[in-house]
């Protein structure tokens, strides 16, 4: 499989922003094509190209199989300039019903939350954080994950950090991060109300030494 690792474009926000989609699941809490455009946007496009230092894309025939993104602290955010006009983004989750709303709120609400208890205490412990990480499912088990990782340790390494450390949850691939040398350090449980029933979710945070 010819994949092609590459630094981040900007036609290249609308097939991270479809990956994003299909790893989180979306479709198994949320029906609304526009509604989960501007979640992802909102809850993951926007605040990843606002922090991340590093980005890469892996690619397969000019598609978008995979991505990466990393942070390194002292270091200025690289992407910002690749946001766009979320307005549209905004308005769409300004007019969800009552449902849709409590839905959208909880989940964000409670995972910042969770995070927020996770890392508490343990700010200065890292250098760097990989913000973001996912790779297409028809791409998975062909070793394209390990390229894109291979190369943001490679970038931490060049910039002198010591210690990372990563968010997941059990409805992320956490398993890759057991393998390949993460330590989870605690967890978190996060209980969602959808419309069909209760979600019960596993916040992670892991560490890597490099």
């Amino acid at each position: 499989m010819n994949v092609v690792i590459r630094d981040i474009r900007k036609e290249d926000i609308e097939p991270i922003r479809a990956i994003i989609a299909d790893t989180w699941n979306a479709k198994d809490f949320i029906e609304d094509d526009g509604i989960i455009n501007a979640a992802v946007t909102m809850m993951f496009i926007s605040p990843i190209l606002n922090k991340s230092t590093f980005g890469r894309v892996a690619t397969f025939e000019g598609e978008v199989i995979g991505v990466i993104f990393g942070s390194r602290d002292g270091e200025k955010p690289s992407y910002r300039l690749l946001q766009e006009d979320y307005t549209s983004e905004l308005l769409r989750l300004l007019t969800l019903n009552d449902i849709e709303r409590k839905v959208f709120v909880e989940l964000t609400s409670m995972t910042n939350e969770a995070y927020s208890k996770l890392i508490r205490g343990k700010e200065n412990d890292f250098q760097g954080c990989l913000e973001f990480f996912a790779v297409s499912e028809e791409a998975r088990g062909k070793k394209v994950g390990k390229k894109l990782f291979n190369e943001l340790m490679s970038y931490f390494r060049d910039t002198k950090v010591n210690k990372i450390y990563v968010y997941t949850d059990t409805m992320s691939n956490y398993g890759f991060y057991e393998h390949n040398g993460f330590v989870r350090l605690d967890q978190e449980v996060t209980v969602f109300t959808l419309p069909n029933g209760k979600l019960e979710n596993n916040n992670f945070i892991y560490e890597y030494k490099l």
